[in-house]
């Protein structure tokens, strides 16, 4: 059984690059960010890559989503939290790179970039969460879907101190 969470790797960073660079030349004036724990050094995770497309209007959508099946991303998530949801097996031995397409300036765009670097600014924060993951994974026997809820009560508890912070 592959475990859920790992610890952090500085790996991921070139990782990203290299993801954003590819997405970079087939899709034109986006937004393209690292979000998610890989994007924050010293939190351990899934080790998935996520990255963040910010569109400026659902119009453009299909043509992102398109382009993006072009270099890999064949697996499309149902739309969720004003979010569409690409995934690709692969590059890292932990786990693929997670797509997440949301409208610029739009709740998901804001929260995700509020969470990511509130994290990056509160290292104490950072140790906590981790070990949190660590003790969830174990709870759930590595159960995504259950580590998945407890994730995301801990996540609205953060977003609203980094609103509150701001």
């Amino acid at each position: 059984m592959r475990k859920l969470v790992y610890p952090y790797y500085p790996r991921f960073v070139k990782i990203f690059k290299e993801e954003k660079d590819k997405i970079s030349k087939i899709i034109k004036e986006v937004e393209i960010h690292h979000i998610g724990s890989t994007s924050i050094p010293g939190l351990g995770g899934k080790g998935i890559v996520d990255i963040m497309i910010a569109i400026k209007d659902r119009k453009e959508l299909e043509n992102v989503v398109k382009k993006l099946k072009i270099i890999g991303f064949k697996h499309i998530h149902p739309e969720e939290k004003g979010r569409v949801f690409l995934s690709r097996v692969g590059p890292t031995k932990l786990g693929g790179t997670h797509i997440h397409i949301v409208v610029k300036n739009q709740r998901p765009y804001k929260d995700l970039l509020l969470f990511r670097d509130y994290l990056r600014k509160n290292k104490k924060e950072i140790k906590e969460f981790f070990k949190l993951k660590q003790k969830w994974a174990a709870e759930v026997k590595e159960n995504r879907k259950e580590y998945g809820k407890l994730k995301e009560k801990y996540v609205k508890k953060i977003l609203k101190i980094a609103k509150l912070s701001r």
